[in-house]
């Protein structure tokens, strides 16, 4: 018994969704491009991000000849953060980096040190160093994860507040896995992006300004790209 060639419509329609699978091929084992993310934070930081990049990192092992996104604790401050990212790619440290992310606080570092990090990072042709900085600190944004927070307090309510969620330890190993089971990464994301959002359209775009703000879901959603 003889096959029926298939109809002119028909082949399209297969060639198509051939083409629209190997293009998610394609995407999904595209590696991701070498990315460093530099904190000034050495535990809560790194805790947090290394529990996303790790996810990706997994992903790509069996092509990968090595891991293409770092997260690096360094302990400095503020100020000192961007000279001390400068100095390593200038080198060749940190040359085949092709992004560089500065996770930063204000915290009681004087208004032009935090402003001027983000002001010399982003004021280059070279594009490569973004900046996440969160005022007032990084706990602003694991908050978000939980509820709304518009209050100019300092610090130190963020942390009361996030005790009321769950045991919070700026040591706490399994930080991302407890704070995006018990919370929502998603809103998170919303909720800073609003707040954000909010300043700049009422014309403050100064970083130390911006009280409560972070922009740490940018960064987030950077690594998100990667993940299938």
């Amino acid at each position: 018994m003889s096959l029926k060639p298939k109809k002119h419509s028909d082949r399209v329609k297969i060639a198509e969704k051939m083409k629209q699978k190997q293009s998610k091929m394609d995407t999904k084992y595209q590696l991701p491009p070498y990315t460093l993310i530099v904190s000034e934070g050495v535990k809560t930081e790194p805790l947090y991000l290394n529990g996303l990049v790790n996810k990706i990192n997994e992903q790509y092992k069996t092509i990968a000849k090595e891991n293409h996104i770092l997260v690096y604790g360094t302990g400095r401050n503020t100020k000192g953060l961007l000279r001390y990212v400068d100095k390593r790619v200038a080198n060749g440290e940190w040359e085949k980096y092709e992004k560089i992310w500065l996770v930063y606080d204000k915290d009681d570092f004087p208004e032009d040190n935090f402003d001027n990090t983000q002001f010399s990072a982003e004021g280059r042709k070279d594009n490569r160093i973004k900046v996440a900085w969160s005022n007032e600190s990084f706990e602003l944004w694991l908050l978000l994860h939980f509820q709304d927070y518009g209050a100019d307090n300092v610090r130190e309510d963020y942390i009361k507040k996030l005790n009321g969620y769950f045991e919070y330890s700026k040591t706490r190993e399994d930080l991302f896995k407890v704070v995006t089971s018990l919370g929502s990464l998603q809103e998170a994301k919303r909720r800073a992006q609003i707040q954000y959002n909010n300043f700049m359209d009422q014309g403050i775009t100064v970083p130390s300004k911006m009280i409560p703000a972070t922009r740490v879901y940018e960064v987030v959603e950077e690594l998100e790209k990667y993940l299938h």
